[in-house]
């Protein structure tokens, strides 16, 4: 090693141990990822939402509620009584640069959808009660797929894939 390079390397090791302790010295701070939902008997007028200031009305005040005595604020989630509509929208998605869009309207719907492949966009429309639908793209790229289902469809039931020879499969 050239001569010269050593004052430059010590001064990079004592730049190093006087960086070192600032560095490990705060502590690592994370916010939460759990997302509070609505106890069940929990309900709050449409009205409210966006400025009301009434507190939620409750069939059953729960205890954690009642306990917390904290304010809670509006989500959509609170605009109609938890379990009078029962939506259930399900994604899986392997891949990367795939879109899933579920769209419910009406009551009981279903809509299972998974996407193992590349740059797929698949669309779900539900426009009646008690539809169900599950739709997987297997090793697929760059499809729209699109799945709209009036008032009193059957169930859909789809699998799309790219077979080894370059074949797209479609089984419904």
């Amino acid at each position: 090693m050239p001569l010269s390079l050593i004052p430059s390397l010590r001064a990079l090791a004592a730049a190093a141990l006087v960086a070192a302790p600032a560095l490990t010295a705060a502590p690592a701070l994370a916010e939460s990822a759990y997302v509070s939902q609505m106890t069940a008997g929990v309900a709050v007028p449409v009205r409210l939402i966006g400025g009301g200031t009434a507190a939620p009305t409750s069939v059953a005040a729960p205890a954690a509620v009642a306990a917390s005595g904290a304010p809670h604020g509006y989500t959509p989630e609170m605009a109609a009584a938890r379990g009078m509509t029962s939506q259930l929208a399900q994604t899986l998605q392997i891949g990367s640069m795939n879109s899933v869009a579920h769209i419910q309207v009406g009551a009981g719907n279903i809509s299972t959808a998974a996407v193992i492949g590349q740059a797929n966009n698949l669309s779900v429309l539900q426009a009646g009660s008690n539809l169900q639908s599950n739709v997987v793209l297997l090793g697929t790229q760059g499809l729209n797929v699109g799945v709209i289902q009036p008032p009193g469809s059957i169930p859909v039931n789809m699998l799309i894939a790219r077979l080894p020879n370059g074949g797209l499969l479609i089984k419904r």
